[in-house]
């Protein structure tokens, strides 16, 4: 009787189902249109969208890339995958990935140390049990990328139905309409074009599966595996250090600067517990500059930033880069034809949409989301580059949730769904195989 009542416990009930469908069926049709599109259309070269898509869509232009030429799964790799596998089969000096040169010292910088440790360390891990198939080692790393992602897309995703449930749940409105509200939440966020890379070798599912799965557990009031969570955000992506925000809020808000002030004023009876009780969201809290920081002032670290700088264009915070970035960018946008223009406003439409949600998302008092959906565009639309807007602001977990509630008029509902799953197909049709635009 025990077993059958802990089994029933564990087991998930009909809204988690439906949650795991739903993403079961997403990640399949994603995966099957890239497989199958690639065999019945052929695009034409070279492709403009952007300033170096003209040489990135040549069709030798794989030919010396080892990481992005394996046939396995090869549609669920391009661009940075070539790092993130690079840095799990080969290291962070792996020969293969070649060196680029540093303008101010004239030192030669491996190029995989542009990407955070977090996502190849994992890919190497779960590559291992993989040897039972008779693969190639780039391919066990390509399928260890894919089963990490698609895994963390789900676990962000049940974190941010959790999000969304207890924020209707607080406001004491129907248990029905909150479900529904959570459901629409999370096609949206798999709908929007930049969810592409929630299902390819990239770090987004991993962060967003870490980065509101940390939120979440937060709320609940489970600290050490928040803490856990953000720590390996701020080892995946560089956003990963702004999980500081929402855990700080939360805690803030939940009366824990009240309770360290009883333990430090010495009232009352407190034991060892207790005080580690109160201090492990302090701990959770500052992980994850703590992380950051070991990492920005490591070998590794320093040499992501010099790389970020000089090969990227892209730094903390820096508004007069960002700037230039845009006004280049639509210069060229406006003098390159239709796909570069297409490519340059749905960027910006992109970050337009998060920072209106993010700004929603604080007016009703969402403090916690809402501040690091902000930070998150912040960081992201102010970082130098003017592209691949749209992919970071698929992990703003504000615009998911605002477009959410404003998806329950149908027609809104209808339409959006609609002219985002047709942006998600192109996208997913143009980033398979060898000819990849921004």
């Amino acid at each position: 009787m025990n077993i059958v009542s802990t089994v029933r416990r564990i087991a998930p009930d009909a809204h988690q189902r439906t949650i795991v469908l739903i993403w079961a069926f997403w990640a399949i049709a994603l995966i099957s249109f890239q497989a199958i599109s690639v065999e019945r259309v052929r695009l034409e070269r070279p492709d403009y969208a952007v300033s170096w898509s003209e040489w990135e869509t040549d069709a030798n232009n794989n030919a010396d890339k080892p990481y992005l030429s394996d046939r396995f799964m090869n549609q669920q790799v391009a661009w940075d995958s070539e790092y993130y596998l690079g840095i799990a089969v080969g290291g962070y000096d792996d020969p293969l990935a070649g060196t680029a040169t540093d303008p101010d010292t004239g030192k030669e910088i491996p190029r995989n140390y542009s990407f955070f440790p977090g996502y190849p360390a994992l890919i190497n891990l779960l590559a291992w049990p993989l040897y039972i198939f008779n693969i190639t080692a780039i391919a066990r790393a390509t399928l260890a990328g894919m089963i990490i992602t698609l895994l963390g897309t789900l676990g962000g995703m049940f974190a941010l139905d959790y999000l969304v449930r207890r924020t209707y749940a607080k406001a004491k409105q129907r248990s029905d309409e909150a479900t529904s509200i959570a459901i629409r939440t999370l096609t949206y966020l798999l709908v929007f074009p930049g969810a592409l890379f929630f299902a390819q070798v990239y770090t987004e599912g991993l962060f967003i599966g870490t980065a509101l799965g940390a939120i979440a557990l937060a709320y609940r009031g489970r600290w050490g595996f928040a803490a856990l969570l953000a720590g390996l955000a701020a080892l995946t992506r560089a956003h990963g250090v702004l999980t500081v925000i929402p855990l700080a809020i939360i805690w803030w808000t939940s009366g824990g600067s009240a309770q360290l002030k009883l333990l430090a004023s010495g009232k009352g009876a407190a034991t060892l517990r207790t005080r580690l009780t109160a201090l492990l969201p302090v701990f959770a809290i500052l992980l994850p500059i703590v992380v950051h920081l070991l990492w920005r002032t490591s070998t590794l670290g320093e040499g992501w930033a010099r790389l970020q700088d000089f090969y990227f264009g892209r730094g903390y915070l820096s508004i007069l880069e960002t700037v230039g970035s845009w006004i280049v960018g639509g210069a060229y946008a406006f003098t390159h034809g239709h796909e570069a223009l297409v490519t340059f406003l749905l960027d910006r439409a992109a970050i337009f949409l998060a920072l209106a949600a993010s700004i929603a998302l604080l007016r009703r008092r969402e403090w916690a989301i809402g501040a690091f959906s902000l930070a998150l565009v912040v960081a992201s639309g102010l970082s130098g580059d003017h592209q691949s807007t749209i992919r970071y602001m698929a992990v703003v977990p504000a615009l998911p949730i605002w477009l959410a509630g404003i998806g329950r008029r149908a027609w809104f509902d209808r339409v959006w769904v609609i002219g985002c799953v047709l942006l998600l197909g192109l996208l997913a049709l143009l980033f398979s195989r060898d000819f990849w635009v921004a």
